[in-house]
């Protein structure tokens, strides 16, 4: 099946810009951008390490006819292959990058179109996962020690942040992934994840810059009750400036009187003036310079309100501009994540940008403060076989201004409860019923076993090589391959002379397609009217015979969320 894999990316054009990426490498026997290619395909073949390039089961090194379906005169060395991978630079990252966009925008168009023409809502997954590595390596550039889900424990290595789009619970469409070190936190994450699938869908929900609006508002309310703030203490400090003039004056009169002759009674009235003078001398200067303090600190937040007032305004209007050049927005984007990547100022800038949230509260403080709310007489929905939920709309949380709708669940262990809370959001009022909402939201299983997937499918946990572009690029090719094996089925339906059983079965698991079909034993055949493929009768595809026809041409994505501009030249 490695021939098919290659066959489907030669005639989408892939192999060809592969070949183009810069490499400062020099040709000897093999291209470096060839060794490129090679790699890519050690991963749809399922290799667990480089080395089994070469020293694998089924070495694909050694393959002539995997390798000339995959573009190439031949397969280097894993040796070399890795070499190669340590001369690339965020130069070759960025170009393998480019030409994974523009490949996968079709298929990715297309997703998209059959949600909107269907009517249904798009709805983006977000998720963090770890690559662990040995904890007394020290070759690894950029690793750090973090939680990364790996036995519950800390482990050195590092995070991979990934976003999906999922058409339904059974799919997924891996749209970004990013490389970070070990240490990085889930909330970090949260924007470039958004920005990426932006960039990779080409749509964008309506922002809501009405929200931006409030916020500058409230925001001016705050800076009219610092500046009167400040004229109180300027106020202040004029009346004791002023007081400690008029003390200075008249101690000094009082010096000079002493100096005159005056009667025993006047120099004992003038001395306990003066007494008390000096006392209160010292108590006026610490109050003068409690007010100059109060004073710079309101000055100073008001200078930090100005300066934030100048970002939202920044911010209205670049939201606004987004929406004078998306006149036709989809009604509803979920953005669907984990605790982790709550937080106020994240669930804020989420509703801005015009997602819909379907979390879960980042701490228990919000969890607590619900169960204080919830009366015994409190209306408890079965949502599942052990689950319970009650909710509240109009929910205010903790650093983010905006309504939202929280619900408490609650899991029976023993005879004890569990509590967690649930966090959503729409424009509308068509929130679904509660056990749809626990159902939803449980359905983000789908990026948890799609991160399995990439662990135990194209084993993305185990690093290849330890130079930071090899790693990146390890990362790009993993989620291209999952994406692909997907991608092709329709095709290789077309392809196939009958669907057996066992094809079908195929098909419908990545997992078959790359450790079995892809390592499977088939006779191919070249002819004037393309490549033919018949699996050995031996094998686990019995009977299987493929004819590649070429690729169906996507028709250009019109109407939906793409306005289309004609060049009046």
């Amino acid at each position: 099946m490695l021939v098919a894999f290659g066959e489907f990316l030669s005639q989408h054009g892939m192999l060809e810009e592969l070949m183009q990426v810069p490499i400062a490498q020099r040709t000897r026997t093999y291209r470096p951008q060839g060794k490129l290619v090679e790699f890519l395909a050690a991963i749809m073949s399922g290799n667990e390490r480089l080395e089994d390039l070469n020293a694998g089961p089924r070495p694909l090194a050694k393959d002539e006819i995997v390798t000339k379906a995959w573009g190439q005169t031949g397969f280097a060395h894993y040796s070399t292959v890795s070499r190669t991978l340590d001369v690339c630079s965020p130069a070759t990252v960025s170009a393998v990058e480019e030409i994974i966009q523009r490949f996968s925008r079709p298929f990715i168009a297309k997703a998209i179109n059959t949600l909107l023409e269907r009517g249904e809502e798009i709805v983006y997954d977000f998720d963090l996962t770890g690559q662990a590595v040995s904890a007394s390596s020290t070759t690894y550039p950029d690793v750090a020690f973090g939680s990364l889900r790996v036995d519950n424990a800390i482990k050195l290595g590092y995070q991979l942040a990934r976003v999906c789009l999922s058409p339904d619970q059974e799919d997924r469409i891996w749209l970004a992934g990013f490389h970070h070190p070990g240490n990085t936190v889930s909330q970090t994450c949260l924007k470039e994840l958004v920005g990426a699938a932006e960039e990779q869908t080409g749509i964008r929900p309506r922002r809501r810059v009405e929200y931006v609006g409030q916020r500058i508002e409230a925001h001016r309310t705050q800076m009219a009750r610092t500046r009167r703030l400040i004229g109180q203490q300027v106020q202040r400090r004029d009346s004791l400036q002023a007081t400690q003039h008029r003390l200075i004056g008249q101690l000094y009169w009082a010096d000079q009187e002493q100096k005159r002759p005056n009667s025993s009674h006047k120099l004992a009235y003038l001395q306990k003036q003066v007494a008390t003078w000096q006392v209160r001398q010292p108590r006026l200067a610490n109050q003068l310079a409690q007010t100059q303090q109060v004073l710079a600190n309101h000055q100073a937040d008001l200078a930090q309100q100005e300066r934030e007032l100048e970002q939202l305004q920044l911010w209205h209007a670049q939201l606004d501009q987004d929406n004078q050049t998306n006149p036709d927005p989809p009604v509803y984007v979920e953005a669907r994540m984990d605790a982790g990547f709550m937080s106020g100022t994240n669930l804020t800038w989420l509703l801005e940008m015009g997602y819909c949230p379907n979390t879960k509260a980042t701490n228990d403080r919000t969890t607590t403060a619900l169960r204080a709310r919830a009366m015994p007489e409190s209306h408890w929905v079965r949502v599942g076989l052990n689950a319970e939920m009650t909710a509240w709309g109009d929910y205010i949380l903790h650093d983010c201004p905006f309504p939202v709708t929280v619900a408490l669940e609650r899991f029976k262990v023993g005879d004890t409860y569990k509590y967690a809370t649930l966090i959503h959001y729409r424009d509308d009022a068509a929130y679904p019923t509660l056990p749809a909402w626990f159902q939803h939201y449980n359905a983000r299983q789908t990026i948890e076993a799609g991160n399995k997937e990439l662990k135990g499918t194209f084993f993305v946990q185990h690093l290849m090589n330890r130079s930071l572009p090899g790693i990146q690029l390890q990362v790009l090719f993993t989620g291209l391959a999952a994406n692909v094996v997907r991608w092709c089925v329709p095709w290789l339906k077309s392809c196939a002379d009958a669907l057996t059983p066992k094809l079908a079965h195929a098909l419908a698991s990545p997992r078959t397609l790359v450790h079995v079909a892809a390592n499977a034993a088939a006779h191919v055949q070249q002819t004037i009217f393309g490549t033919a493929m018949q699996f050995a009768d031996n094998g686990p595809l019995p009977k299987v015979t493929l004819f590649f026809k070429a690729i169906p041409a996507f028709q250009p994505t019109l109407g939906f969320n793409r306005p289309l501009i004609f060049d009046s030249g």
